[in-house]
């Protein structure tokens, strides 16, 4: 199963790399797309004020999709707690939620 907070290759219309923000739950349903943030390497990163580093790569929680279960091909790291916790804050800021 997909779980939030991992960073998956995604092979779909263009091969990304996109980090699980759907909940646990809703991944482990029938429904057969995930919803992801895409994420880039720094070098690839535009000007985006909500953007949030992690290590070698940048996650852009400004920049969403539901890719297919299917086009997950394999899982490349893990966010931490802390990067987490900002790509949610970032999340409720798009959204204007509490």
């Amino acid at each position: 199963m997909l779980r939030r907070g991992e960073i998956w290759r995604i092979k779909g219309a263009r091969e990304r790399l996109g980090l699980v923000i759907s909940s646990d739950v809703y991944n482990g349903t029938d429904v057969p797309i995930v919803v992801v943030a895409e994420v880039v390497e720094e070098e690839m990163l535009r000007d985006s004020p909500l953007a949030v580093p992690m290590g070698p790569w940048v996650v852009m929680p400004d920049r969403l999709s539901s890719p297919m279960k299917k086009w997950f091909t394999e899982c490349v790291d893990y966010a931490d707690t802390d990067t987490m916790n900002r790509v949610s804050r970032a999340l409720r800021i798009i959204l204007e939620t509490a």
